[in-house]
C-alpha cells in the first residue's frame, strides 16, 4: 500500500471512530498523512510546465490565424518550421527524462500538427481530415516513445481515436448506425489500443498508466455497448451483440479478478445496466406502456443502486 492509500485508509477509521485522536497522533509521528511542501512543488511544476507548452502554442497558432490574410506563405513555413526546431533543439540539450524535455517533446508533436494543418491551408492537398490526424499521430509516434510523458501519449491516443472516428464518419451513411460491420472494425481497433495501454506502456517505461487504461476502455465500451442494444433489436446486429457478451466477460474477469480496476470495472456495470435494460424492454414490448415504462425505471434505479453499492466495497477492499 502506498503513502496516499495508507493515509486515505487511517483517516477513513478516524471517521468512523475506530481510532481515536490520541492514536492517530501516534500515527503522524510515523507516517506521513499530508502532503509535504515539496511533493506540491512536484504537482505545481509539472502543471504549470503542461499549461505553458499548451499556451506557447496556442499563442503560435493564434498568430497565424490572425495574421493569415498579411503573411506570405514562405514566411508561415519559416516561422512554423523554426518553432518546431526550437523546441526539437531544447529538446535534444535537455537532461535525458526530465521534465523540460517531456515539456519541449510534447511542444513538439503539437507543433507537427500545426505544421501539417498549415500545408493542407496552404497548398488545399483535399485530403479528408482523418489524414490529417494519421498523419499527424504517425509523425509524433517516435516522440511520444521517447518522451514517456502520460501527456504526449495521451495525445497520441486521442489521435487514433479521431482517426478512427472521422474515417467512420467519412465511410458510412449514418455515423456508426449503417452497419454492423462498421462498429466491430470500431471495437477491434480499441481492443488492441486497451492492450497497448494495459500491457505495453508499462514496459515502454510508462507506469502510471491508469489514465490511458480508463481512456482506451471507454473508447472500447462505447461502440461494444452502442452494438449491443441495437443487436437486442436487429438480427444485423446479433454479432456485435455476441461480441459484447465476450469482451465484457473476459474485461470482467480481468479487472474484478485477475487485475482489479475499480474505474474500468464500474464502467462495465453501468454499459450491462444499458444492454440489460434494452434486453427488459424488448421483452416487453408488445405489452401494456406504462406498465412496461415503470417496470424499466425501477429495474435501472435498483440496479444502478445494487451497483453503486458494490463498488463502493470493492473500492473499500481495494484500499484496505
Amino acid at each position: 500500500m502506498d503513502n496516499l492509500h495508507r493515509a486515505d485508509q487511517l483517516l477513513q477509521w478516524t471517521e468512523q471512530q475506530q481510532l481515536n485522536a490520541n492514536q492517530l497522533q501516534l500515527v503522524k509521528s510515523q507516517f506521513l498523512l499530508a502532503p509535504a511542501q515539496q511533493h506540491w512543488l512536484i504537482l505545481a511544476n509539472r502543471v504549470l510546465l503542461l499549461g505553458g507548452v499548451v499556451l506557447l502554442c496556442s499563442a503560435l497558432l493564434f498568430f497565424f490565424a490572425y495574421n493569415w490574410p498579411l503573411m506570405p506563405y514562405l514566411a508561415k513555413f519559416v516561422l512554423a518550421a523554426a518553432a518546431l526546431l526550437l523546441s526539437g533543439s531544447l529538446a535534444l540539450i535537455s537532461p535525458p527524462y526530465s521534465l523540460a524535455q517531456r515539456g519541449t517533446l510534447f511542444a513538439s508533436c503539437l507543433l507537427t500538427g500545426a505544421l501539417l494543418a498549415l500545408i493542407g491551408q496552404t497548398y488545399q492537398t483535399g485530403a479528408d481530415t482523418w489524414q490529417l490526424f494519421a498523419s499527424w499521430a504517425a509523425l509524433i509516434m517516435p516522440l511520444v516513445m521517447l518522451s514517456k510523458s502520460r501527456a504526449a501519449y495521451l495525445l497520441w491516443f486521442t489521435l487514433l481515436e479521431l482517426t478512427l472516428w472521422r474515417y467512420v464518419d467519412t465511410h458510412s451513411l449514418f455515423w456508426l448506425f449503417s452497419t454492423a460491420t462498421l462498429l466491430l472494425y470500431v471495437a477491434l481497433a480499441n481492443v488492441l489500443l486497451l492492450i497497448l495501454a494495459e500491457l505495453a506502456l508499462p514496459r515502454l517505461g510508462i507506469k502510471a498508466n491508469k489514465p490511458l487504461v480508463w481512456l482506451a476502455a471507454l473508447a472500447l465500451l462505447l461502440p461494444l455497448t452502442i452494438g449491443a442494444i441495437i443487436g437486442v433489436w436487429e438480427q444485423s446486429f446479433r454479432p456485435n451483440l455476441l461480441c459484447y457478451l465476450l469482451l465484457s466477460a473476459i474485461m470482467t474477469l480481468w479487472y474484478l479478478r485477475l487485475q482489479r480496476d475499480i474505474v474500468v470495472f464500474a464502467l462495465l456495470l453501468f454499459s450491462a445496466i444499458a444492454v440489460a435494460t434494452s434486453m427488459l424492454a424488448s421483452l416487453f414490448d408488445f405489452t401494456d406502456s406504462f406498465f412496461a415504462l415503470n417496470l424499466l425505471a425501477l429495474f435501472v434505479i435498483t440496479s444502478s443502486a445494487g451497483a453503486s453499492i458494490w463498488l463502493k466495497r470493492l473500492l473499500q477492499e481495494h484500499t484496505a
